[in-house]
């Protein structure tokens, strides 16, 4: 193989590579991300930045509609039509998929003038002077992050680590120089922000671009290749519009309820720049589980290996459990500082939510972890029926807890979301196939989780009040300690649920499944 052709985008990768590359680009990320909220959190007020989540929501809105599922149907046609190398066919499904996307995005965009014509007014989601400029910004965006999400997605599903890194770093690492610039040089507040991310999706995606037309080129519009991207994805399609609306409206419904809209946007920003930067923290450990774990689970049912895809559900359920706990636990504890650190004094009121937040990504993660048995035999509108419960149920919260507390009424509809989520999953996924868990080890875990919690909270509200800050802090370590403590204790973590996962790792990196678990 040539050297030109080993660095192509469809060259197919190795999951050793893929894996660190995709744990130091996730790190690396999170960090370009937190310098861009402390940078910004301090040079912006909570209402420009409140402002600027419903202007990205608005544009996730319209991303969703315009892409048409293409994102989530590319990964399954790259793994199969580069598996059967069929490259002419993998051409045609990212033209047909753009085409189709332009299109969209037209009519979209359209729709919207119009709508400011008839109406004499912006829609609520965009209504901000300047409405041309910022709908201009918005359609490079959606146009800029289409590309560099064909090159993202081909690069994840090949695990081709090189094009992974590169896209992942370059989308965090531009929009910092570029906000400076256009923010603080130019002083152009929240459009500043938004002129940003628009020149730096765009640098990534001239990039992406150039790519895909190297390494894949430029294929012919078909309407086979439209039907199978709309057959395969169009319950996904209609789950991810249901809940971006529902992101958006709970977004604007919080504004519209608050005393002030001014108000509501400074609540909006205390949850997205105050308790969600300091929560996605531990998402890391919720991405590295999944990117080991599914293909795995994927292989064994392809081999019949049904017992071993029992116990590995099984082993790995209960020890990210096990981990996620003290790492949350952890979180909480040092959340005043984390916060401080991250952007500034003024969001130390996220705080009270930050344990609802936990407790929402526990069961997200979780969800993915033991929710698969409708994916093993390709059941996707299962995602749309389900979604669509969980939508309602989410709604219901949102509309009564919102304007009673806008801070604790997202949070809340946040946690509601994941849970029927779970439970909602968990029943279709046991439908299809069945996991034989082991129920006085989830009793011993739940126990051992509100043993250690409620020890936190006692000694948070009636022992510690006196020490400030520091109260969260001691008082959850001492939490974390009692946990890590009480699991060694009462052997939850046996030697070879240890191996178990060595094993795992091993083999998946050596990309074969082992032989032997356990032993």
């Amino acid at each position: 193989m040539s050297d030109a052709r080993e660095k192509s985008l469809l060259t197919q990768g190795k999951s050793t590579r893929f894996l660190f590359t995709f744990i130091i680009s996730f790190v690396t990320a999170k960090m370009f991300g937190i310098a861009f909220t402390k940078i910004f959190t301090n040079v912006l007020t909570q209402k420009d930045l409140g402002q600027y989540t419903i202007i990205i929501s608005a544009t996730a809105l319209i991303m969703s509609y315009a892409a048409l599922g293409f994102p989530s149907s590319l990964n399954r046609y790259a793994i199969l039509y580069k598996t059967r190398k069929d490259v002419n066919r993998l051409r045609n499904f990212i033209t047909t998929g753009f085409i189709s996307f332009l299109i969209a995005e037209i009519l979209i965009i359209l729709g919207l003038v119009i709508y400011y014509f008839v109406a004499g007014k912006p829609p609520s989601f965009l209504n901000v002077t300047n409405f041309f400029f910022l709908l201009f910004l918005i359609a490079v965006i959606i146009i800029a992050q289409f590309f560099s999400t064909m090159s993202f997605t081909i690069a994840t599903s090949l695990q081709n680590s090189r094009y992974y890194a590169i896209i992942v770093i370059m989308r965090v690492l531009l929009q910092i120089p570029f906000g400076i610039l256009f923010v603080i040089v130019f002083k152009l507040g929240v459009f500043g922000l938004v002129a940003s991310l628009a020149v730096s999706e765009f640098v990534v995606a001239f990039y992406s671009g150039f790519r895909i037309v190297k390494d894949v080129g430029i294929g012919k519009f078909s309407f086979a290749e439209l039907k199978n991207m709309a057959k395969f994805s169009l319950p996904l399609y209609i789950n991810g519009i249901i809940w971006n609306v529902f992101d958006l409206g709970i977004l604007l419904y919080l504004e519209r309820v608050a005393i002030t809209p001014a108000a509501g946007q400074e609540t909006i920003a205390l949850y997205r720049y105050g308790a969600l930067t300091v929560v996605n923290l531990i998402a890391i450990a919720g991405n590295l589980f999944n990117r080991v774990y599914r293909p795995v689970v994927y292989k064994y049912f392809d081999n019949k290996n049904f017992g071993k895809i029992q116990e590995l559900t099984r082993t790995i359920s209960k020890l990210f459990s096990v981990i996620f706990f003290p790492l949350a636990a952890l979180l909480l504890a040092f959340s005043p500082w984390l916060i401080q650190f991250f952007t500034k004094s003024e969001y130390l009121d996220a705080i009270v939510v930050i344990p609802i937040l936990l407790v929402a990504l526990y069961f997200q993660y979780l969800q993915s972890l033991v929710t698969y048995g409708h994916t093993l035999y390709f059941k996707q509108y299962w995602s749309l029926i389900v979604g669509s419960l969980c939508w309602g149920a989410s709604i219901v919260v949102a509309y009564f807890t919102i304007p009673i507390n806008g801070l604790f009424g997202l949070s809340l509809a946040f946690l509601t979301r994941r849970t029927t989520y779970l439970i909602g999953f968990f029943i279709v996924s046991q439908h299809y196939f069945k996991i034989n868990y082991k129920i006085k080890e989830i009793f011993h875990i739940i126990s051992l989780f509100i043993v250690s919690a409620g020890i936190g909270a006692l000694l948070y509200f009636f022992a510690f009040d006196f020490l400030g800050l520091w109260n969260v802090t001691v008082s959850f370590s001492i939490s974390t300690l009692i946990f890590v403590g009480l699991t060694f204790l009462t052997k939850l973590v046996t030697k070879k649920d240890s191996i178990f996962v060595v094993d795992l790792f091993r083999n998946y990196l050596k990309g074969v499944l082992p032989n032997k678990t356990g032993k």
